[in-house]
């Protein structure tokens, strides 16, 4: 099944790619260079993109604007991209007030009054001791000490403890902003830092167990084959304002999985062989979650690991010795004992549409784990593929 399913899960991967991985147009505007403001749709691009231009359109047609043609674009209640402030370049524009926040492309910058000013970490030589060695610059905290002293008093402490990502930034600019009393912008405050969407999840699950043995296991089938429902919960976190696409989710799950098989050997006797397995198993999914742009519907792709916890294992035995008319029944045993946990990796694919007061999704996975059994002598692998039906809380 594993080859198989690989080979068929590529192919699906890339056509649906193909199909939801097209231009993710959304409501926004574009200002003019004579101040005038387009209402339209602007494709909501990577931010690597968007310093180097917008792709727009409106009732007259799809057109790509560079920085020289227009002074800025945006989309409605989230990012604004400015030609304003670094020539030959869109910036996006963090936060505009009596202290401005830009973000371009390897960097940051604050503006105060008609002076910009570059907000980076630079790595330079140092000789200590007749050893060269490197440290990292903080000339940017002293940029924000000097500009934000005339409102924010004994700043130095807060200062110091801030980091050079665009959260710690924005915050700080709102800081400062706030205690000068004059109106400001912040253009992504409607996205939150921090999102975190928890759901239930209804499974059906194919589960396969291959085996490699002989000698004293061949009473053991080359595969075993379970079909059993789970249920599981799960939550996952993402950061819309920095990147809404990629979301990390936790899962746990609980399914029960039987298994059995009759082997016969032939030879001087005939031997029948029923094995029974029987597994109740805690699963727990990590993974990160790439979501395309949605539309009627949103395609989502995960992958990661997975851990399992078997709270009961039990495997049975029951042997018979058929010579001529003669039936010998041996006493039950166990077929071979099973690791408490194992460890293996997962991924997946998924299709999300929203609802007014929920968001459902139907995903199918395929989970390849670790070695089942402990004992020795034989090797016992195990796989299964899930569909689930997956409703998430608004």
């Amino acid at each position: 099944m594993s080859k198989k399913f690989n080979l068929t899960l590529i192919v699906i991967l890339i056509s649906l790619s193909n199909s939801f991985g097209q231009n993710d147009f959304r409501n926004g505007y574009i200002i003019t260079n004579d101040n005038d403001t387009i209402q339209g749709q602007a494709d909501y691009r990577s931010n690597s993109k968007n310093y180097e231009s917008c792709i727009f359109k409106s009732e007259e047609g799809e057109r790509e604007y560079f920085s020289s043609q227009i002074k800025g674009f945006g989309y409605i209640n989230d990012k604004f991209f400015s030609s304003q402030i670094i020539e030959g370049s869109f910036v996006e524009v963090l936060v505009d007030g009596d202290i401005s926040l830009y973000r371009s492309r390897d960097k940051y910058h604050i503006k105060k009054d008609t002076s910009l000013y570059d907000l980076e970490s630079i790595v330079e030589e140092v000789e200590i001791d007749g050893k060269i060695g490197t440290r990292e610059t903080s000339r940017w905290r002293g940029i924000l000490n000097y500009l934000t002293g005339d409102c924010l008093k004994n700043s130095t402490s807060s200062i110091a403890s801030l980091k050079l990502d665009e959260k710690s930034l924005t915050r700080f600019i709102l800081k400062y902003n706030s205690c000068k009393g004059s109106e400001f912008t912040e253009f992504k405050a409607s996205k939150p830092w921090t999102q975190f969407d928890f759901g239930a999840t209804l499974g059906l699950s194919r589960s396969e167990i291959t085996t490699i043995s002989s000698g004293s296991f061949a009473y053991l089938d080359n595969t075993y084959n379970s079909i059993d429902p789970s249920v599981g919960v799960l939550i996952a976190i993402s950061s819309p304002r920095i990147a809404e696409k990629i979301a990390f989710q936790g899962e746990l799950h609980f399914l029960k999985s039987s298994y059995s098989s009759l082997v016969e050997l032939e030879g001087s006797s005939t031997q029948y062989h029923d094995t029974f397995i029987d597994l109740t198993t805690l699963s727990i999914p990590l993974s990160l979650k790439y979501s395309f742009p949605e539309k009627k519907y949103g395609l989502y792709l995960q992958g990661g690991i997975n851990y399992d916890y078997h709270l009961r294992s039990d495997t049975r035995l029951l042997s018979e010795q058929v010579n001529g008319n003669v039936v010998n029944t041996f006493p039950e045993s166990s077929a071979f004992e099973v690791n408490d946990n194992q460890i293996g990796y997962w991924g997946g694919i998924g299709i999300l549409k929203s609802y007014q007061k929920f968001k459902g999704s139907l995903a199918i996975r395929y989970f390849q784990m670790s070695t089942l059994n402990k004992t020795n002598g034989f090797t016992a692998n195990n796989n299964r593929i899930s569909l689930n039906l997956i409703l998430y809380k608004k």
